[in-house]
């Protein structure tokens, strides 16, 4: 199999696996009756909004192979390079910014409250574990975001801000 076609089926692994789900149950509640009919379809319907994540997901991923790693553990984002990096807890994110590309990949510029801003290229090893994080965050538009990847801004375009009440 030709590294692309591979490469392509394996970013939509999780997309084609929900897809032959989802079929598989309405097979079985077109072919069963009763109870064990409306169980297959709300199964079923289960199974279309986890494809439809699936198919979010896969949106997201881009090209791999750029500068650094990225790793989620126990609540903290870090980017390790052989020059530096950091980590942001994601409790504390305040801004999600994607940066346009100057030179090279686009970035996910990453703030939190007291800490320097992590810029994270988007193709950097394990990058794809960021929508993980981001789609945690409160109020963030998913669309939206993809959207964004997708049109490769000119400028910098904010994805998230948390929203803080102001008293007066």
């Amino acid at each position: 199999m030709r590294p692309e076609v591979q490469a392509l089926l394996w970013r939509w692994r999780e997309v084609i696996v929900g897809g032959v789900v989802v079929a598989l149950l309405l097979w079985w509640a077109s072919a069963s009756f009763g109870v064990v009919r409306w169980v297959a379809l709300g199964a079923s319907a289960v199974a279309v909004i986890f494809a439809i994540a699936a198919i979010q997901r896969a949106r997201f991923k881009g090209a791999s192979g750029g500068y650094g790693a990225v790793e989620v553990d126990e609540g903290v984002v870090s980017y390790l390079t052989p020059m530096g990096g950091g980590q942001v807890e994601i409790a504390d994110l305040t801004c999600v910014l994607l940066l346009p590309a100057e030179r090279g990949p686009a970035h996910w510029q990453i703030e939190a409250s007291g800490q320097t801003p992590l810029q994270i290229p988007l193709d950097a090893h394990g990058a794809d574990k960021l929508f993980d994080v981001f789609v945690t965050l409160e109020g963030i538009e998913t669309e939206k975001m993809l959207r964004q990847l997708k049109a490769a801004p000119k400028s910098p375009v904010q994805i998230w801000r948390k929203r803080t009440v102001s008293v007066h």
